[in-house]
């Protein structure tokens, strides 16, 4: 039997090691820094993806992360609420949310509007005020400081709405229809479970009900710690600022 020395001294290798896939990122790590730094900056022409308009909103839930105007902005999410965006400010993308760019949630009629307006008791015209979500005394410079994506909106048709993306603070416009069904069951029948009956203000996903649920059981993920993620996930840096209630937490337990 012949045997061949050289394939002894050199076997063929089947696999790649860690090592080798670092070998072949290393070779191409600057080109990598040089793209992400790009996407930080708006690209050039500096149009609306759709009509060509003005650039104002980048959406981080949309594939390649288009550019889009206000009102492009909203006609692409109204039926996508949980997408999050950043603005343009002239010279860098900060952190906003389809609320803040105008988008309105509405039930019952396919993302469409109620053809009877708008329920009794809420107001057309909605404020936004900074929304001190703890106990202790709130002093004027601190609620100055909060980013206005996490302010909420004031006017009876405010919408925490928890999903696996995170925490979002949108306004909402239920049906009146005759027929129409109460407001937590208009949540219930758009995929939301309402965290309460009477006067509805948070919901959740059913994605994000059986993430934790999948979280908890592989994981050891106990509720408190998987909201406070979501927090996290809507502003790293204020996650403190971020509604949360003896509700929210209760609805994870059940």
């Amino acid at each position: 039997m012949v045997i061949n020395v050289g394939l002894l001294e050199h076997p063929l290798k089947l696999f790649k090691t860690q090592n080798d896939y670092l070998r072949q990122w290393v070779e191409h790590r600057n080109k990598y820094s040089e793209a992400l730094l790009a996407m930080e900056a708006p690209p050039n022409p500096q149009k609306c993806s759709i009509c060509n308009g003005d650039r104002i909103y980048r959406c981080l839930g949309c594939f390649s992360q288009p550019l889009f105007c206000t009102q492009c902005c909203r006609k692409q999410h109204y039926m996508l609420p949980f997408h999050q965006i950043k603005q343009w400010t002239g010279t860098f993308f900060k952190d906003s949310s389809l609320s803040l760019a105008g988008m309105v949630l509405h039930l019952g009629h396919r993302g469409q509007d109620c053809p009877l307006g708008v329920p009794e008791g809420m107001d057309q015209h909605v404020n936004r005020v900074p929304f001190p979500v703890d106990d202790r005394e709130w002093s004027m410079e601190e609620l100055d400081n909060v980013p206005p994506f996490l302010w909420v909106p004031q006017g009876g048709n405010d919408l925490t709405l928890v999903d696996v993306t995170g925490v979002h603070l949108l306004q909402v416009r239920y049906c009146v229809c005759p027929t129409s069904q109460q407001f937590h069951m208009q949540l219930l029948e758009s995929g939301l479970l309402s965290a309460t009956i009477d006067q509805p203000n948070k919901a959740f996903s059913f994605s994000v009900l059986n993430d934790f649920i999948r979280d908890n059981l592989e994981c050891g993920t106990s509720a408190s710690n998987y909201y406070n993620k979501l927090r996290k996930i809507l502003s790293n840096i204020f996650p403190h600022l971020v509604p949360v209630s003896a509700s929210t937490v209760c609805l994870f337990v059940q």
